[in-house]
């Protein structure tokens, strides 16, 4: 029983794994909310075996299942998700992105349990080839997926056409964030000091994997052109990923290494977002990015990219947006926030204040609890005496 006297219902959700993502931090505060209030019981099912946040999962009291995937299509896979999903009992099954749902979708329809999917990003990260093999098997388990969710309203024409899901079983539901743990004073000069830059920096920060889709190349190009202009201006990259070594490459060619500053895995984002004057993203492609609502929150001004989803999050008073692989317009638009004290100002207001409007946690919460409770066929048991 819950605290409430409600029965508890067992959720597994499912992601590929537990690295520092905006998926995998949704999903740590999703279960950190369970684990307090409400009838849900969470665990966590993940294909790799590291994770930078499975510890915290953990100390949560979430269990974290690993299922190693094998290279390739994993035909094994679905099977040991199946007999998982019987053995620890649990009544519903939450995949997150194409690959959970390929592999943890298939294991929760052989155990027939009900079935919730969000989609993060579209399938046009994955080559032609790739895209069609995902679209034929993804048509059968989305035909048999009880709710469908998006985070972002422009991922859902592709899965109405593609895969053809009604869009009465289509919900939009926005990523939410608790702005409070953003709105914090710190001592910026001595941050600066732990960083090693200094005083008078003007800091222009990213958080995002290094990845092709976040296109750090095109940030680079930018950033070598606002040094012309600021030359106390440094570029702080927060992140890992694949393409470190390619990144880090670039900015020797440039010849901008004393003024680029590569910080791998943070955990003190909230302090790190304060010391940003700006804060941009260069991405390619994107569903509705957990790095921008903690930016806004925190009251960075935005400069980013105009792509689907950053569109649907930013607007004209929190950010200014340019067109994606143009390293001159994203150098004009980062150098007219750097120079102008007042813009900045009032774009980061203007972030705060939307996040406070149409992103809460609370109402991101709300919306997935209601699709739950539609795919079991109603609400968590009845109060208990």
């Amino acid at each position: 029983m819950s605290r409430t006297g409600k029965t508890r219902r067992k959720i597994l959700f499912i992601n590929s794994s537990l690295g520092m993502g905006g998926i995998e931090t949704l999903l740590l505060e999703l279960c950190r909310d369970m684990k307090t209030q409400g009838c849900y019981e969470p665990g966590i099912c993940i294909f790799e075996t590291e994770g930078v946040l499975q510890n915290e999962y953990e100390a949560l009291g979430v269990p974290v299942y690993i299922i190693p995937k094998k290279p390739g299509l994993d035909y094994s896979l679905p099977f040991k998700i199946r007999r998982l999903i019987r053995k620890e009992h649990y009544d519903l099954v939450h995949v997150h992105n194409q690959m959970s749902w390929l592999y943890g979708g298939t294991g929760a329809i052989l155990a027939r349990r009900p079935l919730v999917y969000t989609e993060h990003t579209s399938l046009e990260k994955f080559t032609p080839e790739q895209q069609r093999k995902l679209k034929t098997i993804l048509f059968w388990i989305g035909r048999k997926t009880a709710q469908v969710t998006t985070v972002a309203k422009h991922l859902i024409p592709s899965l109405e056409k593609d895969l053809g899901i009604p869009g009465d079983r289509i919900t939009n539901i926005y990523n939410g964030i608790d702005p409070e743990p953003y709105q914090l004073e710190i001592d910026r000069a001595r941050k600066l000091e732990e960083l090693g830059l200094p005083a008078d920096s003007r800091v222009v920060g990213i958080v995002a994997s290094l990845t092709q889709a976040k296109d750090h190349v095109t940030l680079l190009r930018a950033f070598a052109r606002v040094l012309q202009d600021v030359p106390a201006a440094q570029l702080l990259v927060a992140g890992q990923g694949p393409l470190k070594e390619q990144i880090v490459a670039e900015t020797a060619a440039l010849g901008i290494g004393g003024h680029v500053h590569f910080l791998g895995v943070r955990r003190d984002i909230p302090e790190l977002l304060q010391v940003f004057d700006i804060f941009t993203l260069s991405s390619l492609i994107e569903g509705l990015p957990i790095s921008l609502l903690e930016a806004m929150a925190s009251g960075c001004p935005i400069v980013a990219t105009r792509i689907p989803g950053v569109d649907e999050l930013v607007d004209e008073k929190s950010g200014i947006l340019v067109p994606h692989s143009h390293p001159e317009e994203l150098a004009a638009a980062l150098v007219r926030v750097l120079v102008d004290d007042e813009l900045a100002h009032s774009l980061g207001n203007g972030g705060r204040q939307r996040i406070l409007d149409e992103f809460s946690f609370e109402g991101m919460i709300k919306a997935y609890l209601s699709c739950y409770d539609k795919a079991l066929g109603g609400p968590c048991g009845e109060e208990t005496a």
